[in-house]
């Protein structure tokens, strides 16, 4: 289990660069370079929403959103498939514990 790290550039007036690690236990970390901004979240708390030529990235608890990212629909569709493998290698190490 390794943790995974990409780096994209975000949709939206302002070209900022985010620097996004998968981390297999559950976790996705998110830092913003130009703000040096760093956020975190469990898998259970993100949500994809599609729309036309982007996809946005949400981070909510309950009905209180946290934060949220503008990704490509190919950004967004690769770090889905990231979280998704990442869940699937943890849960194959924890059944053969």
């Amino acid at each position: 289990m390794l943790v995974e790290q990409r780096d994209f550039t975000l949709l939206g007036k302002k070209k900022r660069h985010a620097h996004i690690s998968v981390i297999p236990t559950g976790k996705l970390r998110v830092n913003i370079l130009e703000d040096n901004a760093e956020q975190e979240a469990e898998f259970s708390q993100l949500w994809f929403s599609k729309t036309g030529t982007k996809t946005l990235l949400v981070c909510r608890d309950e009905s209180k959103v946290n934060w949220q990212i503008d990704l490509s629909n190919k950004d967004a569709k690769e770090l889905e498939h990231l979280i998704e493998s990442a869940q699937e290698d943890y849960e194959i190490l924890m059944r053969d514990l």
